[in-house]
């Protein structure tokens, strides 16, 4: 049954209880008899070409409700709080030559509370039109840019890369996503983790700020030791994966007398090179 959920009133006429059907804006499946709400995932308007028609056909297969909107340049794909940002190889390499790369994954790391890159695309047909356009390199040299540029991303930014070799790939991975961020820990047969240490408090509080995630929590609370440490900037500095914009962000909350505000930044898509 897709479109409706039922409701049960606590009135009833002749001691028969009335229900009502309400039509909502997402569907719904049942599943081990509960109604499950299927969220949108959301394709932004920009996004064109076959690994959007990979998206669309992947989320059909999965039962997964597609929404196009505006994103505002924060990514092509956005599944409940994570924002997916998809790049072919050609794009990766030219947009890291250029600079655009790195500003893009600022942009994102600002604005966004989760970040997921995936880069897909044959390299071994990336080297071979690469070679064929005049621009000479080899397998292993392209290979150890590409894991450079990775491993780049991933040690300044608190984000997540998924490689795949394909438009299929990649289409399984971002609807896949979107499920797994919607699906209860509970649901899968995880048990939720009591945290007993004395770092409680002070990992949610810095969990809440936009931008820190479980891992670069754990690094800071592990170099700095305490809060009032962190108000030094050269302790945070030795933080990997903390950049300048996280390293503000925390000072302000820390010291600021003022409510603090994450200031959007909203850059123009560049078209995919």
């Amino acid at each position: 049954m897709e479109g409706v959920t039922i409701c049960r009133s606590g009135a009833s006429d002749s001691g028969l209880s009335t229900y009502f059907t309400h039509i909502i804006s997402y569907s719904h499946s049942w599943r081990e008899g509960v109604w499950m709400t299927k969220v949108p995932l959301i394709i932004d308007s920009n996004e064109r070409g076959p690994l959007k028609d990979a998206v669309v056909r992947a989320a059909e297969r999965q039962g997964i409700p597609v929404k196009q909107e505006f994103l505002q340049g924060m990514g092509d794909y956005k599944a409940g709080d994570g924002h997916i940002e998809c790049k072919s190889l050609s794009d990766l390499f030219q947009s890291t030559y250029s600079g655009h790369l790195m500003r893009q994954m600022e942009n994102l790391d600002a604005n966004c509370q989760r970040v997921f890159v995936v880069v897909h695309g044959d390299l071994a047909k990336y080297v071979k039109i690469s070679n064929n356009q005049g621009r000479k390199t080899t397998y292993s040299k392209a290979l150890n840019t590409l894991t450079g540029i990775i491993a780049r991303i991933m040690a300044d930014f608190d984000c997540h890369v998924w490689r795949a070799n394909n438009y299929s790939e990649a289409a399984m991975f971002v609807t896949k996503l979107h499920s797994k961020l919607h699906t209860s820990a509970s649901s899968h047969g995880a048990k939720a983790i009591t945290r007993v240490s004395t770092n409680d408090i002070r990992t949610d509080m810095l969990l809440s700020i936009p931008g820190f995630g479980q891992d670069l929590v754990e690094k800071l609370l592990e170099k700095c030791g305490s809060i009032e440490e962190m108000l030094h900037v050269e302790s945070i500095k030795q933080v990997k994966g903390m950049g300048s914009v996280l390293r503000q962000r925390l000072v302000e909350v820390l010291t600021s007398e003022e409510p603090v505000k994450v200031e959007r930044k909203y850059s123009k898509r560049r078209g995919k090179i």
